[in-house]
């Protein structure tokens, strides 16, 4: 459930780490494979979160449907977005070219039809449906990370997915198709748009 790169969860925390590569190798006892299972517990906490807070306050938010809040949003994090490219002094641009607001509208599309139009030209919609996803996850935690001060992965996953309507809308999408009969509609929502870290989530919308 940890994110790429630190496979054994936080860093400077031997003892959580000890506790990941056991459970590991306690799998390769297991006879009833294939095997998919997460970790259960989160890292522990470390110096390197500390004096972050969010860019936005998004309680002031005030819209009359949930695609003009969603594009309220957006909107907040857009400067923060402009000023994490400033940093870094390289373009932030995502993989489908296409603007976070048309993403947005795309994504509340498809949670109320799987069969949505993509809005990428010869691309299938369940793969546009992770290319938007991705992209919208890069603009919010690229926007995120412009904010002075140290987080760590989990923890912004934490805001995206438990304080943004964006991240609830992620969490509506695997709720309404993780049953589905069609497996790889079903496989896209219960494996491709929210980490195993916030699996214990629902949505609020």
């Amino acid at each position: 459930p940890f994110k790429l790169g630190r496979p054994f969860g936080a860093p400077d925390a031997p003892d959580f780490q000890r506790r990941v590569l056991l459970t590991a190798l306690k799998l390769l006892e297991r006879t009833d494979g294939p095997i998919l299972e997460d970790f259960p517990d989160q890292p522990p906490k470390s110096a390197e979160s500390e004096g972050w807070a969010c860019p936005v306050d998004f309680t002031q938010i005030k819209a009359p449907d949930e695609a003009s809040a969603l594009k309220a949003e957006i909107a907040l994090l857009h400067p923060w977005y402009d000023e994490a490219g400033r940093k870094t002094g390289r373009r932030l641009d995502g993989l489908t070219k296409l603007a976070p607001e048309t993403l947005a509208d795309f994504l509340l599309a498809f949670r109320d039809n799987a069969e949505a139009a993509s809005p990428l030209a010869g691309v299938p919609s369940l793969r546009a449906v992770k290319l938007a996803a991705d992209d919208l996850k890069h603009f919010y935690y690229q926007s995120a990370l412009a904010r002075p001060g140290a987080i760590r992965d989990v923890q912004l996953a934490d805001w995206f997915f438990g304080d943004t309507r964006m991240g609830d809308l992620f969490l509506q999408i695997r709720a309404r198709y993780s049953a589905s009969d069609n497996e790889a509609l079903q496989r896209l929502a219960t494996l491709q748009l929210v980490p195993g870290h916030q699996g214990h989530r629902k949505p609020k919308g």
